[in-house]
């Protein structure tokens, strides 16, 4: 557990910039999905992530006030709305991916092919292990 928070710290670490304060990485994975499909919904986002439509509204809506996302009317439904990251969301998004490469860099640039095709290998059965004991709305 202690890795787990080591690499939190990392992470955040990566992601200070001294011009602004960091975007909370749950918002920037979000934002990294609406970048992703561009046009997804609310509804499509909670469906991705497997969050309840309370707490995704609530994520959209702080993207939102930060200038991150943007809501534009839903051509084939006018009930919906498609979300899509502004110039500043796609550059957060950018600076999250390398931070995260910085950070994958900094744990396992050391390791061989084959040690890292194992670990990775570990690392998926325990993803699995531990899936099956969460409820199916709650896995991502």
């Amino acid at each position: 557990m202690s890795l787990f928070g080591s690499v939190k710290q990392a992470m955040r670490h990566e992601l200070q910039d001294g011009a602004e304060p960091a975007v909370a990485p749950m918002l920037l994975r979000m934002l990294q999905l609406c970048q992703r499909t561009p046009g997804i919904t609310q509804q499509g986002l909670a469906q991705r992530t497997g969050r309840d439509k309370g707490q995704v509204a609530r994520l959209v809506r702080e993207l939102l006030d930060l200038g991150l996302l943007v809501k534009e009317e839903h051509p084939e439904d006018r009930r919906s709305h498609r979300l899509l990251p502004t110039p500043a969301g796609v550059a957060k998004v950018q600076r999250f991916e390398q931070a995260e490469a910085g950070v994958a860099e900094l744990l396992f640039g050391g390791l061989r092919a084959a040690d890292l095709r194992s670990l990775t290998e570990q690392l998926v059965a325990l993803k699995q292990r531990v899936e099956t004991r969460l409820p199916s709305d709650e896995t991502d």
